[in-house]
Formats: structure tokens, C-alpha cells, sequence
């Protein structure tokens, strides 16, 4: 567009046009805070449940893993009893399980001694009530307290 003297805007027109335009950006960054308000705690929300499932998540590999060992233990130890596959299952255990000395974890042995060609089974209960940081249940919600797990390993001793 070419303006001539007559058709050439005033000051009084620009500025209307700016002042417009600034209402218009402070109404976006308005816009944009009221949807990360009103988004955010369903973000929060969801983000903590994952936060407490990958914490229950994390202390069951490990009771599997502790649970596998131990099975193995009893398998190839000759004279292994249930007091010492309990002990060594807390030595190799994952922090999350064999931090606390074994406190929140029992363990039952079955078929000991362990004779060539049979099988033996360690079964563990652990505790995952101290793991649980939001109310249980967190609006209506609920997270296991108890983890267990078996495991059969043929006798090799």
C-alpha cells in the first residue's frame, strides 16, 4: 500500500494499533497460565502415582533377584539351611531389599537338605509398606504392602 499525504496514518491511529497489540499478547499470557494451572495438578498427579508404582516396581525385581539367589544358594550348597539362605539372600539383595539387615523380609526354605536331583524351593515375603510415601490408597488407589515370590532350583550338591 502507498501512502500519500492524504491517506498516510496518524500518530493517534499507530498508537491504537500498538496498544491493541499489547492487550492481545498480555491476553495469551493469560490464556497460557490459566491452562498450565488448571493442567498441572492432573500432571502432578499422575507423575507421583508413576513415581510410588516404579518404587514397588523396583523393590519386586529386586525381591526376584534375591529370591533367585537365594534358590541357587540352597541348590548348590551342600549343609545350607533356611537361617543361611536367609542371610546370604540379604547380602546379595539390592539395596531397596537388604538395607535394613532383611527386616521386612522372611523367607520359608523348603526341602533342605537338598539331595542330587531334587529340587528346592525358597519362597520370600517382603514388607513394601515402609516404601509407600503417598496415603494408601491415594484417591482411590491402592498399592500393594506385600510383595512375595517363589522360586525352585533342582539340587546340583
Amino acid at each position: 500500500m502507498v501512502f500519500s499525504r492524504h491517506n498516510f496514518p496518524t500518530t493517534s491511529t499507530i498508537d491504537s494499533l500498538r496498544i491493541g497489540t499489547r492487550f492481545r499478547k498480555t491476553a495469551c499470557r493469560g490464556q497460557a497460565v490459566v491452562e498450565v494451572g488448571l493442567i498441572m495438578p492432573v500432571v502432578l498427579f499422575v507423575m507421583l502415582i508413576g513415581i510410588q508404582y516404579a518404587i514397588i516396581g523396583l523393590a519386586l525385581l529386586g525381591l526376584g533377584q534375591a529370591n533367585y539367589q537365594g534358590a541357587r544358594y540352597a541348590a548348590v550348597t551342600s549343609g545350607a539351611t533356611a537361617s543361611s539362605v536367609q542371610s546370604y539372600m540379604v547380602s546379595v539383595s539390592s539395596p531397596i531389599i537388604g538395607s535394613t539387615s532383611g527386616q521386612y523380609l522372611s523367607s520359608t526354605v523348603t526341602s533342605l537338605p537338598c539331595t542330587f536331583g531334587g529340587s528346592v524351593t525358597v519362597s520370600v515375603t517382603f514388607n513394601a509398606s515402609h516404601l509407600i510415601v503417598l496415603p494408601n490408597p491415594f484417591f482411590g488407589i491402592p498399592f500393594p504392602t506385600t510383595l512375595s515370590n517363589s522360586e525352585t532350583a533342582f539340587c546340583e550338591s
